[in-house]
């Protein structure tokens, strides 16, 4: 799903978003936008967090995905950033410096003051900000029971009315900074992701997940005012409805390994297509290649780069940050933790306000002599024990349970 969400964002630039914006490069290949590719990319990675989150420690999930989106994106905002400044065509204009710095901050949202280098790059901060709050809010328990859906329903109807009739275009400067700095506009994207999960658990029936679909479409028409990519949006979330449940397609066996190549380096499609792929373009033209093969090249190019940028970048960088750099932090991080228990140990009591869990530490035959119960250690008698039979020693550790 990720191929064809991604394939949808390059046929929209290559076909329609870059001779909009550059008349030079010929026209449109159709008369409306059709701006459903990242939107849905953001749904995918919305479904993905809640498979992948429920495995294993949450930090280490959030240290993971990060280190699979910054490295390559620091990259890739460079290399844009290069390409436009030696090759670009003058009256296309040029990115600053300080766009450059916003960009690689992932601040160009909170101010408008400075472009995104490339336009696709609007979906970063937003897939950022969802990892740091699902591996903040999961191990709250948000993910259980009833208020994971009313959470999805808030997200979905809370920012449509805060925007009726323009209220956000009209507010204080400070308020549309946090609006799209936050993306909060874009908060049924993961929404309907969620509920996508939801369903594929069988937590929410079909009806509810069609009501879901339904509100999402309409919130993305009420934030976009664009009727055809709002229905398009909503056919093409159908579609990856189907693929969480359905069986697999096979009609795409004899082309598998095509796609999983295309999969790898889907990210990297995504990074590279826009205004690199309208240089190319141009270029391209410049060549005297007709229109067709101005498109052609272009996808061939992107493909090409996002190759040397998975192989070279992502791969490497999320390898190194996934093993080496994570047992560098545990090294730092462990001292921390045996300097804080050594204090409670010494002064016999936690400090106040410190939340307690219970590590058992071993087994003992007898506890202390009477009256020499050590300070930070209390007896506790196990289910199923006789009175006088040996217990577990448990440690009382500051730190969240």
């Amino acid at each position: 799903m990720r191929v064809l969400a991604v394939a949808a964002v390059v046929f929209h630039h290559t076909t329609f978003q870059g001779p909009v914006l550059h008349p030079e490069l010929g026209e449109p290949l159709y008369s409306y936008p059709m701006q459903v590719g990242a939107s849905t990319l953001l749904v995918i990675s919305a479904y993905f967090i809640c498979v992948t989150i429920r495995k294993g420690s949450t930090g280490l999930w959030w240290w993971s995905r990060v280190s699979r989106l910054l490295p390559p994106y620091a990259v890739a905002v460079l290399f844009t950033f290069a390409i436009l400044v030696l090759f670009r065509p003058a009256e296309w204009g040029q990115p600053t410096t300080r766009d450059l710095w916003a960009n690689l901050l992932l601040t160009a949202s909170f101010d408008p003051s400075v472009s995104l280098i490339d336009g696709s790059y609007w979906t970063l901060p937003l897939q950022l900000m969802a990892f740091t709050f699902a591996a903040l809010l999961w191990p709250a328990g948000v993910g259980v029971g009833r208020r994971i859906k009313v959470l999805l329903w808030a997200m979905i109807v809370v920012p449509v009315i805060l925007q009726w009739n323009d209220r956000i275009l009209h507010s204080p400067l400070w308020i549309q900074m946090a609006w799209n700095g936050l993306g909060l506009h874009r908060l049924q994207l993961f929404a309907i992701g969620i509920g996508i999960w939801l369903w594929a658990q069988r937590r929410i029936g079909l009806p509810h997940l069609a009501l879901l679909l339904v509100a999402t479409m309409y919130a993305q028409f009420a934030h976009t005012a664009d009727l055809h990519s709002s229905v398009g949006f909503g056919l093409l979330t159908a579609v990856v409805v189907l693929a969480t449940r359905g069986p697999d397609w096979l009609v795409f066996t004899p082309v598998r390994r095509q796609i999983q190549f295309l999969a790898k380096i889907s990210f990297g499609v995504y990074l590279m297509n826009q205004e690199g792929g309208y240089v190319i373009a141009y270029w391209l033209m410049k060549l005297g290649v007709g229109r067709l093969g101005q498109i052609m090249g272009t996808v061939a190019a992107v493909v090409v780069l996002a190759w040397l940028l998975t192989k070279y970048v992502e791969q490497p960088a999320y390898k190194f940050l996934t093993t080496t750099g994570a047992r560098w932090l545990a090294r730092i991080r462990r001292p921390l933790r045996r300097r804080r228990r050594r204090e409670i140990l010494d002064i016999g009591y936690p400090p106040a306000n410190t939340r307690f869990r219970v590590i058992e530490i071993g087994e003992v035959s007898d506890g202390p002599a009477e009256g020499e119960q050590p300070a930070g250690v209390r007896r506790a008698r196990q289910p199923g024990r006789a009175a006088d039979a040996p217990v577990r020693d448990l440690h009382v550790a500051a730190g969240p349970r």
